[in-house]
């Protein structure tokens, strides 16, 4: 027969236990969606920033002295004013497509909501600037949504 002081000290033994397991998931799970949020607001800030871009177009002139400094061989520093707002507002859809690419690949949203977003994509990759600005911006995006992106780009061609 077991002693019930010791079953007490089993079983209050295992509830802590059980209970400091619990704290910590708890934990590492607020902590992760601490760092989401922190990250979702970089990605915020990034949007309202290129939407700058297209609500003020004489902002565009930072655009193209950079590609003058930087890039030789771009287009971009040749552009006029109105093709630098349409550029912008490729990039602008760009990273939001990066962001449904991403979510689809954490599996936040499904493969129909995914296929919807990459239909549109690919309309979008169509256009004349698209390849442009998927190629300079390369590195500054999510490497697995630039090779996406390249493979409906090489198809394209």
């Amino acid at each position: 027969m077991i002693d019930p002081v010791v079953l007490s000290t089993i079983v209050q033994t295992a509830v802590l236990t059980l209970t400091l397991v619990i704290f910590i998931l708890s934990f590492r799970s607020q902590n992760n969606a601490n760092k989401e949020a922190a990250y979702q607001k970089v990605l915020d800030d990034y949007s309202d920033a290129m939407k700058m871009l297209v609500d003020k177009p004489e902002l565009s002139r930072l655009q193209l002295e950079i590609a003058r400094a930087t890039a030789t061989d771009s287009n971009a520093a040749s552009r006029s004013p109105d093709d630098m707002v349409v550029r912008n507002y490729l990039l602008l859809l760009y990273g939001i497509f990066e962001r449904a690419h991403l979510l689809y690949r954490k599996k936040w949203i499904d493969k129909e909501a995914w296929s919807q977003w990459s239909a549109f994509l690919k309309v979008v990759a169509k256009h004349p600037m698209f390849d442009e600005v998927h190629r300079s911006s390369e590195g500054m995006f999510d490497k697995p949504f630039q090779e996406h992106v390249s493979t409906i780009l090489n198809r394209k061609a």
